[in-house]
Order: C-alpha cells, then sequence, then structure tokens
C-alpha cells in the first residue's frame, strides 16, 4: 500500500521561489505543448524531443513527455464534449530532479530540487509533523516527489510505501450508513459527526472561492478525517459501506429535492469520506465491501416491507408493522443485512459446486 504526505516549501528564500516558479512555468508550457501534439495525433518521437526550443534539460522534457500521455490518457477515459488536455496539476518528477536528504540543522529534511540551471540544484529545508513522522519513522521512502502550488504557497508530495496488513479473520461485521445531518451511523446505533450539518451549511453561507469559503472547506475535510478515526477498526473485520456512485449528479436531477437541500448536497464530499474509510482499513486490515444501496432506507429490518413513505426526514417509520427507528441506523441495518444475504448467498453456491464436483 502506498501513501504521500505533503510538505510545505515556505522557508526557501525569494530566489528560490521564484526559480521553482520558472521551472513550473516553463514545465508546464512544454507539457501542454506535447499535449497538443499528442491530440493531433502525432507522436512524441526522440528526435522530436531532442529538437524542441525550451529552457528545459533534456532529462526534464523527457520527464514531461511521460506527463504528458499519463494526462491525455486520463483525459480520454474522462473526456467531456469541448473540453481539451491541459496540465494544471503538480510537477511529477522522479529521482533524477527531486531528492530527500536527512538535515542536521534545526529543520528536519532538506529537499533538493533540480531547476532551470542545469548542474545547479536548489536545496530548501522543510519541517516534520506529528501525521508525517509515523510515515518518516516506519515506512518505505519511494525516491521522487510531485511539486505543486496552491493559495498556501509551494509544497512538496513525497510517497511511502509499507506491505499491505493480512486481512483480518476475525471480529465483527457492521454496516455504516453515511447521512448529512450525521456523518455517520453504524449499525450497532453509534453516531458520528453530528456536527455535519453546521459545518456544511457554514459553507453555504460563504461566497464561492473566496478565502473564507476555502478555510471552511478545510474545516470540513479536517473533521471528516477526525471524525472515521472514531470507527471501530480494532474489533472489527469488515465494515459494510453503500457503493453510492455519481450521487451529486442524482440530485440534480431529483427535482423534488427543495433548492437549500440541493445546494447543501453541492457542499457534501461523499467519495472523500468512503476514501478515507477504506485508506484506514487498509492499514489495519479490516474489509470495506460495498453493497448495492437501492431500497436501504425505504426498507423495514423487521418485516422487510418496502415503502417510499417509511422514511420521512430523520425518522422511519413502517407503514406496515409500525416499527420506528433513527432512519440512519435502519440504512445501517439494512446495509449490513445485504451484504449478509450476499455472503450467505455465495458460501450456498460454493457449497453446490462442492457437492457437485462430488457426485
Amino acid at each position: 500500500m502506498k501513501r504521500s504526505v505533503k510538505f510545505t516549501l515556505k522557508f526557501s528564500n525569494v530566489n528560490k521561489q521564484c526559480s521553482l516558479d520558472k521551472l513550473f512555468l516553463e514545465y508546464s508550457d512544454v507539457v501542454n505543448s506535447f499535449l497538443t501534439t499528442i491530440f493531433n495525433k502525432k507522436e512524441l518521437t526522440e528526435d522530436y524531443i531532442k529538437s524542441f526550443n525550451t529552457r528545459l534539460s533534456y532529462r526534464y522534457k523527457q520527464c514531461a513527455k511521460r506527463q504528458a500521455y499519463k494526462i491525455f490518457k486520463c483525459w480520454c477515459r474522462n473526456k467531456k464534449k469541448g473540453e481539451l488536455p491541459v496540465f494544471k496539476g503538480a510537477m511529477v518528477l522522479d529521482e533524477r530532479f527531486v531528492e530527500l536528504q536527512k538535515s542536521k540543522t534545526s529543520f528536519d529534511y532538506w529537499i533538493k530540487i533540480s531547476t532551470l540551471n542545469i548542474g545547479k540544484p536548489i536545496v530548501v529545508p522543510i519541517k516534520s509533523y506529528e501525521y508525517a513522522k509515523k510515515y518518516l519513522n516506519s515506512w518505505t521512502l519511494i525516491k521522487g516527489a510531485k511539486l505543486l502550488k496552491n493559495d498556501k504557497g509551494w509544497q512538496v508530495s513525497i510517497a511511502f510505501e509499507k506491505l499491505t496488513p493480512a486481512i483480518k479473520t476475525t471480529g465483527d461485521v457492521i454496516g455504516v450508513d453515511i447521512g448529512i445531518k450525521k456523518l455517520m451511523v453504524d449499525s450497532n446505533k453509534n453516531r458520528y459527526g453530528l456536527r455535519i450539518e453546521s459545518l456544511l451549511n457554514k459553507i453555504q453561507r460563504k461566497v464561492r472561492g473566496s478565502k473564507a469559503y476555502k478555510r471552511a472547506l478545510r474545516e470540513r475535510d479536517y473533521y471528516i478525517n477526525k471524525t472515521v478515526k472514531e470507527l471501530p477498526f480494532s474489533r472489527c473485520k469488515t465494515i459494510v459501506l453503500e457503493n453510492i456512485k455519481n450521487i451529486k449528479k442524482n440530485t440534480k436531477k431529483e427535482k423534488k429535492l427543495n433548492k437549500k437541500f440541493r445546494s447543501k448536497f453541492q457542499s457534501w464530499t461523499y467519495s472523500k469520506l468512503l476514501s478515507r474509510i477504506r485508506l484506514l482499513s487498509e492499514v489495519v486490515g479490516v474489509q470495506c465491501p460495498g453493497v448495492p444501496p437501492a431500497y436501504t432506507s425505504q426498507t423495514c429490518p423487521e418485516c422487510k416491507f418496502v415503502y417510499k413513505l417509511n422514511r420521512r426526514g430523520e425518522t422511519f417509520t413502517c407503514r406496515n408493522c409500525g416499527y420506528t427507528a433513527d432512519a440512519d441506523y435502519v440504512g445501517s441495518v439494512n446495509v449490513l443485512k445485504t451484504y449478509l444475504a450476499q455472503q450467505s448467498m455465495v458460501a450456498g453456491n460454493i457449497k453446490s459446486n462442492v457437492c457437485l464436483q462430488n457426485y
């Protein structure tokens, strides 16, 4: 398994910052030129790369070529009408251009970066922090790095790897339902992230794109990451989730949902939460299978009666047997039951196949 950690390059002086800015501008121009060539169905031959007029070294041009092909392949899979492939992210550099070195000064590490001045790399000090220390101390460093610039300034993203632990064979199996009023509810009636709605409301009140808006997004992301750690990973072997795709597109199509709710939902990051749960699960050997979400919020866990009006807001009341409970809790129970039914069916099929083979 692999993880990446970001470090700020704010401790570099003005001249080094300028060197990075110039490198980025030149590199992005070259990558975009290569993308145009690839888009026009022309090949980036070695002769073309060598003769291409740029301040980048030949090695940097090779690196730009690889990234251009990767961007184009990604664009081909997800292309949208009227959009063209363009470089607008991070420079993905290998160990020839970026090297992490242990520091003996007040800083923890030095990062050596090759720039446009061939043979004269810059060395930037970086400081570690609590989250990064566990990777630096016990994970294996993957050579190379990503250089990126955002509203916080220049940053370097460094990757680490570690052997994936064995999957747990003992422990609890729980279902988890994800919502907006509450971040999560599990099939043991535990509730997580009761502040998520207030954070989404806070994002709504901010002007999109403003500094306050971005701060609110970071606060939401921090809260999600913190809350996910509260899940009982240590005593579970399986955490079952809903396998929901294109959830935001579905809310746009659903005209019956009021405008305020749809607006709030656009501030929600379901995929970010799922990704975080699965990343933490992988580290401790917990499985995170997904099940179809159909009717999990409309099915009574007692009598299995399915009816759209069984759920009203945060309350579930079965119109057949009268069973009442928190709607998100009901969803988590149905998620768990769906998974257990699938596993039972798989086990039954395996048993039948074994019997047929023996026969």
